[in-house]
This record gives structure tokens, C-alpha cells and sequence, in this order.
């Protein structure tokens, strides 16, 4: 009893727990609100859920996941596949798992933003940064778009501790390093970015020989996320010949032109948190300016190092597009995305910082304001393509007894699947991929 006491005194003690756990509440009501009408299940999701039923039922285990581009022949790892599989199998192929997916890759996203903003500076600015990412209007949407995608911002952003603490002098970091680049591979093919940004930062990794052995570790963590990309290439040179052929057709080698009309791209992950278009164009300055004063404040070694790793973060992606000539869009600049919102929250915390009682009164009136005007627009909103609204489609067609054929992506023939079976009545469906 005295123990239980203790507990409950030291929690309350902290009470920004309180106020974190409070903002979760939040973001379990508005990711959950209405599921079924608010999140699209389009593409992507029907990509998915072909690919949970030929695990669960036909028990085809895939070597790739999903195509990085349309007719590329290049593909991502498999594991989002197999992370997918787990919650259909547990909804019995019903496709409500997408949504059930896209809740729990939230939550993770919740937490990973708190623990990590947390340890790269302190609990106020994670608290800012959990309010403005649960309260925003486009990343609520953003959270309940169930693919690879909607996870790759908090791993990067996990990477992006890692490896800022892997040139502090915590090498053993290398190894969870390793594994989080290997998921990321997994997610989407602008992880692609991450090894770069590894090799670019290899002259501040401690040099000594713990460092190496770490590093000699880390290769099969990071390897064995491979394999089954690897095989697929061995086994398939048609995909692989594709692939290549895909590479040298919009591969356009660097030009400054080019490098100039992606730079609105380059930073375009400021943007669902800019609200108000007027102020977007000042995203230009924001990275600057973040740089300038945080070295001001923290001119040292880790200072250093912290602004080294935001730029790369940005100008990597802007570079490797510069050379690539084929369509491009906004999520491909997806790793900054909390970057972003770091420096954002970090001005916020600045201004906040101030002995200004005015100062923080303004602070306390803006966020108040941001998070009640996400709220407010996102409880009457309803997507296009939302499941509901597909399952609709597809039941009167079951009901008026014709028969959806299987097409590629389209919701209905996937949900016509769906109804047969749990009627218990046998559909041919022709070879998946």
C-alpha cells in the first residue's frame, strides 16, 4: 500500500506525464474518431490487404514488398507486408485492420516523438512538439493513411538520434542504428538516403576500436534486412534488368538548375504544420535562421554536430533528386518531416523561454488556438474513399448477386472477396502479382 502511494506521489510529482498522457487521450480520440469514414482505403491499402490474405490464406511468403515506383522493377523489403498480415489475421481478413494498422503505427509515432525530442533537448519542447503533431489538420489525415509510408518519419527520426548520439561517443548506438536503417528499407525507397547520410558522418565517429568492432556488428544487423531483396534480384532478372533500366532512363546527373527548382521540395515538410499559405513562403528562412541561432546558443562540439545533422537531412534528398528527371512528390522529402518539427517547437520553446509574461501568454494563446482549429476542422471531415464508402459499393453489388472480377488496387473486388468468403462461398481469384 505505501509503495502503491509512492508511486502515485512521484507520478504526480512530474506533472508533465500528466499533461503527455493527456495529450495521448487526444490522440487516440482523433485517430480513432469515426473509423471507417475518415481514412482512405484506396491503392495502397488494397495492395496491402492482398498481400495479408496470400500470407494468411494461400501462404505465399513474399521476398519484396511494395513496387518503389510504378513499372520501375524496383521494390522495398517485405516486412511492412508481414507487420500487415499480423493485424488482418487478427481481424480475420476483415480490411478494418487497415485502420487498426494505421491507429497503432500513430501511437508508435506519439511516443517516438516524445522520447526523442525529450532527449535531444527537454520535456517542454517534446510537449510542444506532441501538441502540434496531434492537433494538425494534415497530420491527422497523414496518420490515418495506412502504408509503409505513414511510419518511415519516426523512424527517421529515431535514426536521426542514433546516429547524433553515435558521434558523441556513443558507439554502441551502432548497432539499433543499423536495425532502424534496415526497417527504414523496408518502409520506402528514400531510406535509401539514410547510408549516405551514415557515410558523410563517418569522419565524427569516434575513432578508436570500439568503434570499429561496433561497426563490424552492425553490418549483419543491417544486412540481414536485405536477404530477401537480394534473392528476389537473383531469382528474378527481369525485375532486376527493369530495375536498372529504370535507374539509367531518368538519371540526369547534377545540374544547379535543377538543384534551384527543388528547393520549395527540398523544405516542403514545413508545410503541413504552416497552416495559413501566406506564411508558407517563409519556410525558405526557417532552416537558416534555426541553424544560425542554435549555434549561437550551443556553439560547441554537440552544437556542431546537431545543426550538421539537420542540414544533411534536408539536403540530401534535395540533392540526390537534383539528379533524378522522372515525377516527384512531396512524401519522398518524408524523412525531415519531424525535423521539421523539432525546429519548429524549438522557436516555439524560445519564445516561450522568455521572462516576457506576455511572451508566454502568446505562446499559450497561439498553440490553444492551433490545436482547437484542428480539432474543430477535422471532426466533421469525411474522406472520398473512405472504407465505408467502398463497402457500400461493393454490397450492392453482392446483394444484387453479380460478381466483381479482381482488378489490381480497386477496393470493391478486394471487399467482394471479403463478403464471399465469410459467406462461405468459394472466389477465384487469378494469380496476385
Amino acid at each position: 500500500m505505501k509503495r502503491t502511494q509512492t508511486y502515485w506521489k512521484s507520478l504526480f510529482r512530474k506533472k508533465y506525464l500528466l499533461l503527455v498522457f493527456g495529450i495521448f487521450l487526444f490522440e487516440l480520440f482523433l485517430r480513432t474518431y469515426n473509423l471507417g469514414f475518415k481514412d482512405p482505403f484506396g491503392f495502397d491499402q488494397v495492395d496491402n490487404a492482398w498481400a495479408a490474405k496470400n500470407i494468411i490464406i494461400n501462404h505465399w511468403y513474399p521476398l519484396v514488398g511494395m513496387v518503389a515506383k510504378t513499372d520501375s522493377g524496383i521494390f522495398i523489403g517485405p516486412a511492412y507486408y508481414y507487420f500487415a498480415a499480423f493485424f488482418y489475421w487478427i481481424y480475420n481478413l476483415n480490411p478494418i485492420a487497415s485502420e487498426a494498422i494505421a491507429v497503432v503505427s500513430a501511437v508508435f509515432t506519439f511516443w517516438t516523438i516524445f522520447y526523442v525530442v525529450k532527449k535531444l533537448f527537454c520535456v517542454e519542447i517534446a510537449i510542444i512538439a506532441l501538441l502540434i503533431n496531434t492537433f494538425c489538420f494534415n497530420t491527422i489525415l497523414f496518420d490515418g493513411i495506412q502504408w509503409p509510408v505513414q511510419l518511415l518519419p519516426a523512424v527517421s527520426l529515431i535514426i536521426f538520434y542514433l546516429l547524433y548520439r553515435v558521434i558523441l561517443g556513443d558507439v554502441k548506438k551502432l548497432i539499433p542504428l543499423a536495425i532502424a536503417i534496415g526497417v527504414a528499407l523496408n518502409l520506402h525507397f528514400t531510406a535509401i538516403f539514410f547510408p549516405i547520410i551514415v557515410i558523410l558522418t563517418l569522419p565524427l565517429f569516434p575513432r578508436t576500436k570500439e568503434t570499429l568492432k561496433y561497426i563490424l556488428i552492425s553490418f549483419p544487423c543491417f544486412f540481414v534486412w536485405l536477404i530477401p531483396n537480394l534473392a528476389s534480384f537473383l531469382l528474378n532478372k527481369t525485375s532486376a534488368s527493369a530495375g536498372g533500366g529504370y535507374l539509367t532512363t531518368y538519371f540526369l546527373g547534377f545540374h544547379l538548375r535543377r538543384m534551384l527548382q527543388l528547393t520549395g521540395d527540398a523544405i516542403i515538410q514545413f508545410d503541413p504544420y504552416l497552416l495559413l499559405a501566406k506564411i508558407k513562403p517563409l519556410k525558405v528562412i526557417i532552416l537558416p535562421v534555426f541553424m544560425l541561432v542554435y549555434l549561437f546558443k550551443s556553439f560547441n562540439s554537440a552544437g556542431r554536430k546537431f545543426v550538421y545533422l539537420v542540414l544533411l537531412w534536408f539536403l540530401i534528398p534535395w540533392l540526390v533528386f537534383t539528379t533524378y528527371g522522372g515525377e516527384i512528390s512531396d512524401y519522398y522529402f518524408i524523412i525531415s518531416r519531424f525535423v521539421a518539427l523539432i525546429i519548429l517547437s524549438y522557436f516555439i520553446y524560445l519564445v516561450w523561454n522568455t521572462k516576457n509574461i506576455l511572451a508566454k501568454l502568446f505562446v499559450v494563446l497561439f498553440l490553444i488556438i492551433y490545436c482547437a482549429y484542428g480539432f474543430i476542422t477535422f471532426l466533421p471531415y469525411k474522406d472520398e474513399g473512405s472504407l465505408y464508402k467502398h463497402e457500400q459499393a461493393a454490397k450492392q453489388v453482392v446483394d444484387s448477386g453479380r460478381r466483381i472480377e479482381f482488378q489490381v488496387g480497386v477496393p470493391e473486388s478486394y471487399l467482394y472477396y471479403y463478403y464471399m468468403r465469410q459467406k462461405g462461398i468459394a472466389v477465384y481469384i487469378s494469380k496476385y502479382r
